[in-house]
């Protein structure tokens, strides 16, 4: 995961990418890893109306406790 991530060091990096030059079945699950990746970058993903809701309360109620 931290190969797809680019959170390698160099030298882990050139390790993986020898044994992904080597191996068909490591390659196939990379590819697989990438794609799925990918995907989940295009989700974008919001808070419901009742989290934002739920937050703005706690706000207002931390402002009234002020003096």
């Amino acid at each position: 995961m931290r190969y797809l991530y680019h959170e390698t060091t160099e030298k882990e990096e050139r390790e993986i990418s020898k044994a992904l030059a080597c191996d068909t079945e490591l390659q196939s699950l990379y590819m697989e890893l990438c794609a799925m990746k990918n995907e989940m970058d295009k989700i974008k993903l919001e808070p419901s109306s009742s989290t934002i809701l739920n937050i703005l309360s706690y706000s207002k109620s931390l402002q009234e406790k002020r003096p």
